[in-house]
Order: C-alpha cells, then sequence, then structure tokens
C-alpha cells in the first residue's frame, strides 16, 4: 500500500512514478527509514525531502549542529537498535514532549515505537538524511540495526498481545516525561516549544527570543558587507545557462546565497544557484506551482522585490529547504521584455538590497540578448 505521503511527492512532481517503483519492494511493504534511504538513492534531493515533511508540519527542519546537541540522558533511554532500526534520533524534553528526529516523521507505528521506550509523548521533527545518519553513529557507534522483517518486533516484544502504547499515553512501568499534559500535540503552540530549545528553533518559527540574548553568529556564517556587484560578465555570457550562474555568484558581493528560479506554464522551477550550502541538484529539484500561496507568489502579483523573513506555507518550507540555512531573503522579479521569466532569490542580504536589485535587472537584459542572438542565429 502507498503511503500518503508518497502520492503528495507524486502529485507535485518531487519524484517520478519510475523512481517511486524502484525505491519499493515487490510484493512487501518496506519501512519507512528505508523507503527513504531507497527514494533519495533514486535521486530525490534530501534537503526537498526534508523540507516537504516541514510542509507537512513536523518542523523546523533541524540542522547538523542541533542533532549534536542532543540530551544524553534521553539518548540512552533509547536502545541504539532500536535507534537505528527506526531511524530516530532522541534530542531533548519539551513540554510537549520528548523531540526526536526522524526520517520519517509521519510513520505513526514508529512514533508509538519511540514513545513506548522513551516512556511518554513524542514530538516528531525531521533532518536531512545525511545528517541524522550520522547523529546516530556518534550516538550510538556500537550499535547496528537488527536485521527483522518487521521493523517494529522489537518494540512488540515488550507487549506479545501486539498491543503498543498510544503517543500519549503513560507506559506501565516507565518512566514519564517532565511537564507531561496529556494534551494533543496538535493542541501545542510551537511558540511553547520554541521557548525551551536552541536559537535555531527560535529563528526556523520565527519567533522572537523573548528577550533573551541571541547567540552570537559565527564570522564565518555573517552576511558579507554590501559592495557593488560586478555585472561585467552578465554582458558577455551567450547562453542562459551561463546568465543564470553568473547571476547567482554576481550576488554572492551582497548575499550569503542566490539562486534563480524560472517561470514556466504557472510553476516556478529552480534552475542553479551558487554560495552557502546551496546545491545545483536541491535547486533543480525545487518545483512549485506558481498559484500555491507564498511570498514568490506575492512577488508575482505585485511587481515589486520582497525582503523579510522566509514565509510559512508550504511552498515557503520548499523554498528555504532548497536553500538552506538563512534568516532573510530578498527576492526581486526578473523582467524579460515586459514580462517576469523568473525570480531572483537571494539569502541574508547586506543592509541594502539595492545591488540584489541591479543583478535581477542586469539577468533581465542578458536573457532578452541571448534569447535575441539565438533566434538570430536559426
Amino acid at each position: 500500500m502507498e503511503k500518503g505521503w508518497i502520492a503528495q511527492l507524486l502529485e507535485v512532481g518531487l519524484v517520478t512514478e519510475a523512481q517511486v517503483r524502484a525505491s519499493q519492494a515487490r510484493g512487501a511493504e518496506l519501512p519507512s527509514p528505508q523507503l527513504v534511504r531507497n527514494l533519495i538513492g533514486q535521486g530525490l534531493d534530501e534537503r526537498i525531502l526534508a523540507g516537504f515533511f516541514v510542509s507537512l508540519g513536523f518542523g523546523p527542519m533541524l540542522q547538523a549542529q542541533e542533532l549534536a546537541r542532543a540530551d544524553l540522558d534521553l539518548v540512552r533511554r533509547l536502545p541504539g537498535s532500536e535507534a537505528h532500526e527506526l531511524c530516530a534520533m532522541p534530542l531533548r524534553p519539551s513540554p510537549a514532549g520528548a523531540i526526536v528526529a526522524m526520517a520519517d516523521p509521519t510513520d505513526q507505528e514508529a512514533v508509538r515505537a519511540l514513545s513506548e521506550a522513551l516512556g511518554g509523548a513524542i514530538l516528531p521533527t525531521v533532518a536531512k538524511l545525511s545528517d541524522l545518519m550520522a547523529a546516530l553513529e556518534r550516538a550510538y557507534p556500537a550499535d547496528r540495526p537488527t536485521l527483522v522483517s518487521d521493523p517494529f518486533a522489537l518494540a512488540r516484544q515488550r507487549y506479545p498481545s501486539g498491543v503498543v502504547p498510544s503517543v500519549h499515553g503513560k507506559p506501565t512501568g516507565q518512566k514519564t516525561s517532565t511537564g507531561d499534559t496529556g494534551q494533543t500535540l496538535q493542541s501545542f503552540d510551537p511558540a511553547l516549544l520554541a521557548a525551551t530549545a536552541s536559537p535555531v528553533w527560535d529563528r526556523a518559527w520565527d519567533r522572537s527570543t523573548g528577550g533573551r540574548e541571541s547567540a552570537p553568529v559565527p564570522s564565518s556564517l555573517a552576511a558579507p558587507e554590501v559592495v557593488n556587484p560586478d555585472l561585467t560578465e552578465l554582458g558577455r555570457v551567450t547562453t542562459r545557462d551561463d546568465v543564470v550562474r553568473a547571476g547567482c555568484e554576481a550576488c554572492l558581493a551582497a548575499a550569503r546565497a542566490a539562486a534563480f528560479l524560472a517561470l514556466r506554464k504557472g510553476v516556478f522551477r529552480g534552475w542553479d544557484g551558487a554560495g552557502g550550502d546551496i546545491t545545483s541538484a536541491s535547486i533543480r529539484s525545487l518545483w512549485v506551482p506558481a498559484t500555491n500561496p507564498s511570498v514568490l507568489n506575492d512577488v508575482i502579483h505585485s511587481g515589486e522585490v520582497f525582503r523579510g523573513p522566509f514565509g510559512q506555507t508550504a511552498a515557503d518550507h520548499l523554498l528555504r529547504a532548497a536553500l538552506g540555512s538563512g534568516r532573510e531573503i530578498v527576492i526581486a522579479p526578473v523582467l524579460i521584455g515586459n514580462r517576469i521569466g523568473g525570480l531572483l532569490c537571494a539569502t541574508d542580504p547586506g543592509s541594502d538590497s539595492t545591488p540584489i536589485e541591479a543583478v535581477a535587472e542586469a539577468m533581465g537584459r542578458a536573457f532578452q540578448r541571448v534569447i535575441v542572438t539565438q533566434k538570430s542565429d536559426v
């Protein structure tokens, strides 16, 4: 039986039917962690997949440094074999339950098994698979998955009847998490979680730290000083790919990272990017209908440059996942003649967004010149 989130991935075009078929076992349903690994092995970008889970409400996407600060007491309560089997990394307690990063946070069987093992409610969240696997190797270096046909056999061994405690139940003889209120997870305000977590959570939920001193930003991550970008190469490029490459690289004089999204037949499609932890694969995997509510949609309708925090819609989460880390974004329309051909996105810009706008204008002129040249050569 096909999992619901796979059907959604197919619907929005993030995976193909061929990729799904190649990822699934014949005649048997694979455990979710293995299915996630297989899909990524078939070409689905791990950051896009994690961002997709964020769009379903399982966010924010935790970074490697957040996984490295896991609560040791909580880690010890989950056997390493189960952690590897379920591809789940316990992080810290919270008023809503134990925060656990998972390869598939929608997997309710895994959540129930984790609840039984950790002794209380579970708040599933997500991280990139590579970061999650690295964290598991650090936390449980001597443990390896037990090769069983049923990944939840270990949990059911504690309950021979096959009955596993509910996510919010308090298993008999098990220690319950501090501050368990008995409420459902859906009733908790994300601000409550952010208030007890690290600055990564505060930034991801776009919540104020409530007067707390924010963690200093490492100098290596500080946004660059605003300087005039070099637009010379944009005046010499001869292909559309070169226009995108030169434009994104020019933005790095005034921003941490940049990417170009082409607008084709009512869909934003990632073309390429540069800087930060952006990869070409993550950008090219981005596919967002222009009609979906998002800051991208706002720019298309207003025709004006947007500067501010990332939005909170599903499409915004996909955009953020593709662009990687960043507190703020500038989105400038790229006009080819009198129509919008795409959007130039730059993360963590300097104090003035004018240089990014100048790059967008130069890209529009370069696109128009390349198109005219190619037509005249036909």
